[in-house]
């Protein structure tokens, strides 16, 4: 049976970092190599897998996961290793110190969702076989081969409302089942019919190949949205899943790189250039346990994201996440007349063009300096400076301070600055930056123990995270206005945890503490009838901190103008 507690353990522990701490390790091919601790020899016959996440000593015959590891190298008990690794994972033990019987309860929930997913998947494939008209937009407009189509499971989500539920309901899931699994919502009379209808599937899958979620793109290029996503469950957390890994493992051990695209058809797109060695995030931004895993995978990483605006801060936000974990991806740039790389693979040259793509890939911190030189007016002090400041940023992300020195000697050297010039003018924008300075303000309140406003932070955050405010107030008018003032104030700081909460991009913590602070919440309200009275509660209580967030905006220097007038036009209706 499987145990919580340890999946989590294990998912969320890098063995390599773990034994690295206790040897030195090279790599060896897709693997890790090192001299075993556990018996004298002079030539390396340990070998660790990032992929497996196992160790083997070829000389002792010792090997097994981390917790074997801990076990052996610390010469303690199983259930101290498990208290270790916890302890170094920041998990809190004191959630799984429950009974067998709801242990049990949680994997066999987890089960079910994955058997009810895999019931649905079966479905969608024989409904594509049966549609002429899906099985001719993947064929003829998206160029996908059969092969293709069935190593990747796509399917098709009839326009039909209630099929997939009749299914479901005969092999004895309930209703609750079938919507907590997003394959159904509820109409205002209480009853369930299919969320996807008319789309192409694209099941998405756990490591092991189980599938726990999909994406349904629109056929019809009227309907909208283009793509529907299925809702996180208790087997299914976007933060911690990537779409396409399943099948990239492979391929990633065999080219030693994997390369990171926006969406399932660029997922595709590789595949057909003979490259299955893409993966995408499904329905989220990457995030830092994104990173983690695929830090099991390889080091060699490449960024091919969009060339526009929002794929540009994509690009950048992922750099900042990688370099805090010592990854330096390098960018990928297409050609300017192929919009995606699934454009690019219906050319007939498509193959060798991206071949040329790939071994022409710059490293990231080069790529970001190329395409802002390239669209800022560097005859214009405001415009140099933008760009300085961006790549400051950048370099303040990078955890290695050699390799933060490095980047700062090829930007002065490109920029035709005298090192100790650039360097006094990094040295100011780290003291100065304001972010960098709520930062340190922050960091300092941890260390004096001062919780309180964090938390205030998270419970502010916690009334707009999937729009939870409305389940208190419904349609209450003043309740619009302070949504008006909080999206300003998001728009303002697009990297403010208040923006992130907005944009569906939370970490999975800051999710636990946001689900603990409206239980909470919840118990404060439940006693008042009218939305005027919660409202004047939720208002009294989060004015303190509104008001420090809207001076933190007035304050800095990248908050637009219009913006801070806006800003203040709104505060007035609060």
């Amino acid at each position: 049976m499987a145990n919580p507690l340890i999946d989590e353990i294990l998912q969320s522990t890098d063995i390599v970092d773990v034994i690295g701490r206790y040897l030195p390790l090279k790599r060896a091919g897709s693997n890790f190599s090192g001299c075993c601790p556990f018996h004298n020899e002079k030539t390396p016959s340990l070998m660790v897998s990032p992929t497996k996440q196992i160790f083997k000593c070829f000389g002792c015959g010792k090997g097994g996961n981390v917790l074997t590891f801990i076990q052996e190298i610390e010469r303690i008990d199983f259930r101290d290793a498990v208290k270790e690794l916890a302890k170094q994972q920041h998990i809190d033990l004191e959630k799984y110190d429950t009974s067998l019987k709801k242990m049990t309860a949680e994997s066999d929930e987890k089960g079910k969702l994955k058997r009810i997913h895999s019931l649905a998947q079966n479905f969608f494939k024989e409904q594509l076989k049966n549609s002429p008209e899906a099985m001719n937009y993947l064929q003829k407009e998206r160029k996908l081969t059969p092969e293709l189509i069935q190593l990747f499971w796509l399917g098709y989500a009839p326009d039909k409302h209630y099929e997939l539920i009749q299914l479901l309901r005969s092999k004895g899931f309930s209703d609750t089942d079938i919507v907590d699994a997003s394959l159904a919502k509820k109409n205002l009379n209480g009853e369930i019919y299919a969320f996807f209808r008319n789309r192409i599937i694209f099941p998405i899958f756990d490591t092991m190949s189980n599938v726990i979620g999909f994406s349904a793109r629109v056929l019809n290029p009227e309907d909208k949205p283009k793509y529907l996503n299925s809702a996180e469950h208790k087997a299914f957390e976007k933060s911690k899943i990537l779409y396409g890994l399943n099948f990239a493992k492979t391929g990633i051990r065999e080219h030693e790189k994997l390369i990171i695209v926006e969406g399932q058809m660029d997922v595709l797109g590789l595949a057909r250039l003979g490259l299955p060695i893409g993966i995408a995030t499904s329905g989220t931004a990457l995030s830092e346990h994104h990173v983690k895993i695929l830090k099991r995978y390889t080091e060699n990483i490449y960024l091919m994201f969009d060339n526009d605006g929002a794929g540009q801060q994509a690009t950048q936000r992922a750099l900042k996440l990688f370099y805090q974990e010592n990854l330096f991806p390098r960018i990928i740039k297409l050609p300017e007349e192929n919009k995606d790389i699934d454009d690019l693979a219906n050319t007939p040259e498509g193959k060798s063009v991206f071949e040329t793509c790939l071994s022409e890939a710059k490293d990231g911190f080069l790529a970001i300096y190329d395409h802002l030189r390239l669209h800022s007016d560097m005859s214009s002090p405001v415009d140099k400076q933008k760009l300085i400041n961006t790549l400051f940023d950048l370099i303040l992300s990078v955890n290695s301070l050699t390799i933060q020195e490095h980047y700062k000697g090829v930007l002065a050297e490109k920029l035709g600055f005298a090192f100790e010039v650039l360097d006094a003018q990094f040295k100011r924008y780290k003291n100065t930056d304001w972010r960098f300075q709520v930062i340190q303000q922050t960091h300092k309140q941890e260390q004096q123990q001062e919780k309180y406003q964090l938390e205030r932070e998270l419970l502010f955050v916690a009334l707009f995270y999937q729009n939870q405010i409305m389940n208190y107030l419904e349609s209450y008018e003043a309740a619009e206005q302070l949504l008006t003032f909080v999206q300003l104030l998001a728009e303002a700081d697009k990297e403010s945890l208040l923006s992130k909460a907005l944009h569906n991009q939370l970490e999975e913590a800051q999710i636990q503490k946001i689900s603990e602070l409206t239980l909470w919440r919840d118990q404060q309200l439940e006693t008042l009838n009218e939305k005027e009275k919660k409202y004047q509660v939720i208002l009294q209580t989060l004015l303190p901190y509104l008001q420090k967030i809207l001076q933190f905006t007035l304050k800095n220097p990248k908050t637009p103008t219009e913006i801070k007038v806006k800003l203040l036009e709104a505060r007035k209706n609060l």
